[in-house]
């Protein structure tokens, strides 16, 4: 079987139009060519592969197998052909392209707008995408090859992704205004074992961490009373009186200024981890990919740096 290089470039091209759209008659619209001609070219790519990589609903379609499988590899060929553009007109001094960075929910919340207005600053040929999301997922995506680099907290130690440490903060428990009042100024892992806990699941790595600890200084694990893979969730949750968490203080910077939770130091042993910047060891990055590294390296390492002077939330 032999494809015409333009050809499938240009298929390529229409079958992430249509994901993206959701429809055939969607995509058609959006990329102005006309539907019977967006159809065909489908179709030849069906018949080129041997595979069907949609099933037709009522109203839109849905990929099978095997059009999730060739949505990672036109999306990896699309930007491998648009980098070698990108390859002859970028330089480190003034780098072009298109760059995704992953950032842990906290981190982002925290971070985002700086990241944003500093790379659009200093290398405005540069289009940033933020992509949000746990700690564990971000590091499937960064090695997969979905995003480029991603702020990650503690990383397994047989990772094969590039780590670059960036800082390391403390966590605390966290409560309601009202659950506060119960508890004393310091709480020990032995006693925050007779808490019910709002984690994460398992794999994320806030999860294992804590797991670790609790396994390591009292022998058992935490009390564990809901698994919810979202801060934001766990936040409004832990608010709503339905139980504790163990977060940072950056995560929770708004609710806390709005008095809607409240802090308790860890001690015996406390609880930290590390910031770290990953990346895929098998990917070469170019210019551009380099400079929002350069970036996110110097304004995360420097505002963690910064505040591990005088707030007792980070140790760097």
């Amino acid at each position: 079987m032999s494809w015409n290089n333009d050809v499938t470039l240009t298929q390529l091209r229409y079958f992430l139009a249509v994901i993206k759209a959701g429809s055939i008659s969607g995509a058609a619209v959006q990329i102005h060519v006309a539907q019977p001609a967006l159809s065909q070219r489908l179709k030849q790519l069906e018949t080129e592969l041997g595979q069907r990589l949609f099933t037709r609903l009522p109203r839109g379609i849905e990929l099978t197998a095997a059009g999730h499988k060739l949505k990672i590899h036109a999306l990896e060929i699309i930007r491998r052909v648009e980098s070698v553009h990108t390859d002859f007109v970028s330089s480190d001094s003034n780098p072009f392209g298109h760059v995704k960075l992953g950032m842990s929910t906290a981190i982002n919340t925290k971070f985002c707008v700086d990241v944003l207005e500093s790379v659009n600053r200093i290398y405005p040929n540069i289009q940033l995408a933020l992509v949000e999301s746990m700690s564990g997922t971000l590091l499937e995506w960064t090695e997969s090859g979905r995003i480029d680099m991603a702020v990650v907290y503690d990383t397994p130690g047989n990772t094969p992704l590039v780590v670059n440490f960036l800082a390391r903060e403390k966590l605390y428990l966290v409560s309601n205004r009202e659950a506060k009042g119960a508890l004393p100024d310091v709480i020990t892992i032995a006693e925050i074992a007779e808490l019910d806990l709002i984690l994460p699941a398992f794999p994320q790595t806030l999860r294992l961490m804590i797991e670790k600890v609790f396994l390591d200084s009292i022998g058992k694990s935490p009390k564990i009373l809901i698994d919810v893979d979202s801060t934001h969730a766990i936040k409004k949750l832990v608010a709503a009186g339905k139980g504790h968490s163990i977060l940072s203080i950056h995560s929770i910077d708004d609710e806390l200024s709005r008095q809607e939770l409240a802090i308790t130091p860890i001690a015996d042993p406390s609880i930290t981890r590390t910031i770290n910047l990953v990346s895929n060891q098998n990917r070469t990055p170019d210019s551009a990919v380099r400079a929002v590294q350069k970036v996110v390296t110097r304004l995360l390492a420097a505002r963690l740096s910064d505040g591990g002077e005088d707030r007792p939330d980070y140790v760097v």
